[in-house]
């Protein structure tokens, strides 16, 4: 039997159904039975237009936690699905050093102030984690949600991070993994039954199916670097086939919220408002747009809206950098801010001595 990648289906009411092959999907579509779809991690899908039977057959999600990066991987029970690897966000740290250097400047000057919202020495719930680590993990949980919502998952495979934060190099990592393990598993629970497993069973695993992963903080984004892990933990439990399913790269978007004032007055002493993801026109920044230029066409994600001075556009790739900016005539809207950036990178099965060859240009890169 062939294994080949598959569309996730989606019934009338939203309810996920078993994936189909491209084929009848076309098929589905010429017929005007489905209509195509994209989620918020831009991963393409069709949703039923007709009345079709609910019957799914058990499928899983594997979840591999890290500090900065996550890997992840869906299977049904005979071949892998697809395989992801998610960015979480980074600068949340940094923004909360800019914003409370902002309060602090304030406070040596005239100007009104409001009276404080909460006493921040006491928060109000049992369970509290930073802001950056909630970023991440709620970058993480919104991933997944989106996964199931196309995948009918019955099942969730989790790595277990475990590790003293007084031990070994580079632990500050792990316990930054492990800070947010509590709500992300009490969330998980919500969504299906969730299996923990241990990381020397996901090498074990790793070794046995042929995989080999890259290590270091250069590494780039292939299958061998995050992903690999789910879906050895996936073969592992559910004895699925690795076939040939799609590799995808999701980085969350770093949102501008709209500041105080900028950090340094204009002329006259004016500090005019600084930032937000909305301005009154018609775009936001991190909506998904496609810009049309002599050379031709590209595809990006807004990261700067027109303004008085500069009437022009900011569009920024999947790696979160500025492209160029652009006329707003030449800006064309495809689907609204999800939150994500996304990329997809095709894998086409295991092969003998690739991620050895990768690692190995890695280091030699790293060298020069």
């Amino acid at each position: 039997m062939s294994l080949q990648p598959r569309v996730p289906v989606v019934a009338m009411d939203g309810t996920p159904l078993m994936p189909t092959t491209p084929a009848h999907a076309r098929v589905m579509l010429r017929d005007k039975v489905a209509r195509p779809l994209r989620n918020k991690l831009g991963l393409f899908y069709i949703q039923m237009l007709i009345p079709v039977g609910t019957a799914t057959q058990p499928m899983a999600l594997a979840l591999d936690p890290g500090s900065k990066h996550e890997g992840a991987a869906v299977a049904s029970h005979l071949q892998i699905e697809a395989t992801a690897q998610v960015n979480l966000p980074d600068q949340t740290h940094k923004k909360m050093e800019t914003r409370r250097a902002l309060r602090h400047a304030r406070r040596f000057r005239k100007t009104p102030r409001r009276p404080k919202r909460f006493n921040n020495r006491r928060h109000g719930r049992r369970y509290w984690i930073a802001p950056s680590q909630l970023a991440k993990v709620q970058a993480r949980l919104k991933a997944v949600r989106e996964l199931c919502k196309i995948y009918p998952v019955e099942r969730i495979v989790v790595e277990n991070v475990r590790h003293h934060p007084k031990l070994g190099k580079g632990a500050h990592f792990f316990s930054t993994a492990e800070i947010g393990k509590t709500m992300t598993l009490l969330e998980l629970h919500k969504l299906a039954p969730v299996t923990v497993v241990e990381s020397k069973d996901t090498a074990v695993w790793r070794r046995q199916f042929g995989f080999v992963k890259i290590h270091g903080s250069r590494r780039p984004e292939v299958f061998e670097a995050q992903a690999v892990d789910a879906a050895a933990m996936l073969m592992g439990t559910t004895g699925c086939a690795l076939g040939s399913p799609p590799f995808y790269v999701f980085t969350a978007l770093r949102a501008h919220r709209r500041q105080l004032h900028k950090a340094k007055p204009q002329k006259g002493g004016v500090r005019p408002p600084y930032g937000g993801t909305s301005n009154g026109t018609f775009f936001r920044k991190g909506d998904w747009v496609e810009v049309t230029t002599r050379k031709g066409r590209l595809r990006g994600w807004v990261c700067g809206l027109p303004t008085p001075t500069t009437p022009k556009i900011g569009v920024a790739g999947a790696d979160g950098e500025r492209i160029a900016q652009f006329g707003p005539r030449q800006v064309r809207l495809l689907a609204r801010a999800g939150g994500f950036a996304w990329k997809h990178i095709a894998l086409i099965g295991p092969q003998p001595g690739l991620a050895t060859r990768r690692k190995e240009a890695i280091g030699a890169s790293s060298a020069d």
